[in-house]
């Protein structure tokens, strides 16, 4: 039972930040005055624009990362309820057991109502490509353990941790990235958010 709640108090810390970021004025009015007024070419018109927009911005920005973490702390939610489900090859319900892919496909479609392609290979075309640094919760991450670059998806959840289905004999269960099997396997990270 620790594990949501540790996930979930991570990720309110952020979206706490990225909210008093938001809302955050300048610092020193005076000194946001006197940048402005070291542009002599700008119409007098001009000089309130920058905060304006800057505010807007940083607003446009927080809600994105806010709504983007929110997303991302229903999937993982939504995969921790599984933990345990058994591995079974070609499986896509908690009642039969999963597959890595069969797992990622039913989070993603319980979750944000999103039908993935049923091969890791394929789901690894959506979304967008992240980093390894950039890696945030709900983001596919894929490996190579058999020979391939996509034979295997979990779905990443903090602190260099993913949750999956490992093969058969596991059942879902959270790995770390960094451990001595999958450090070396990591080959692709994507995010896929809802049109």
């Amino acid at each position: 039972m620790s594990f949501p709640l540790k996930i979930c108090s991570a990720l309110a810390g952020i979206i706490m930040i990225a909210v008093s970021l938001a809302w955050a004025g300048p610092v020193d009015p005076s000194a946001a005055q006197a940048a402005s007024e070291t542009r002599p070419d700008a119409p007098a018109s001009d000089k309130s624009q920058p905060s304006v927009a800057t505010e807007t911005a940083i607003t446009a920005s927080s809600e994105t990362l806010t709504e983007s973490l929110s997303k991302g702390m229903n999937i993982v939610s939504e995969a921790s309820k599984y933990m345990g489900v058994p591995y079974r090859w070609g499986g896509t319900s908690p009642q039969t057991g999963f597959d890595c892919s069969g797992f990622v496909q039913f989070v993603f479609r319980h979750t944000l109502n999103i039908k993935l392609p049923r091969m890791p290979v394929d789901m690894s075309r959506l979304g967008s490509r992240v980093s390894r640094e950039e890696l945030a919760p709900g983001d596919l991450v894929f490996f190579n353990t058999r020979g391939g670059r996509f034979t295997h998806v979990g779905i990443y959840v903090n602190d260099s941790q993913f949750i999956h289905s490992p093969m058969p004999g596991t059942r879902v269960t959270v790995s770390r990235m960094d451990s001595t099997y999958y450090r070396h396997r990591f080959t692709y990270a994507v995010r896929i958010t809802p049109e």
